[in-house]
């Protein structure tokens, strides 16, 4: 299951974020953009339980003010 999060942070922490989220074994990629997210992260995890563990680990780190999944639409 292929997915993105938009992850919100405090105000001159993204790239703080991005770089401890990049290190978690499912992420395929986490980076700092600039408009609504402040961090954007493509992650590929085994089912929709993964996926949840994964977005909950990542909305608890310290930093992050929200997260939105968006689970891609294909296989």
């Amino acid at each position: 299951m292929k997915a993105c999060l938009l992850i919100r942070v405090r105000p001159g922490h993204h790239r703080q974020v991005a770089e401890k989220i990049s290190k978690f074994p499912k992420v395929k990629e986490a980076f700092s953009v600039m408009g609504t997210a402040d961090v954007v992260v493509r992650v590929e995890v085994s089912d929709l339980r993964a996926m949840t563990d994964l977005g909950t680990e990542i909305g608890n780190l310290e930093d992050v003010v929200t997260t939105e999944t968006l689970i891609a639409a294909e296989a």
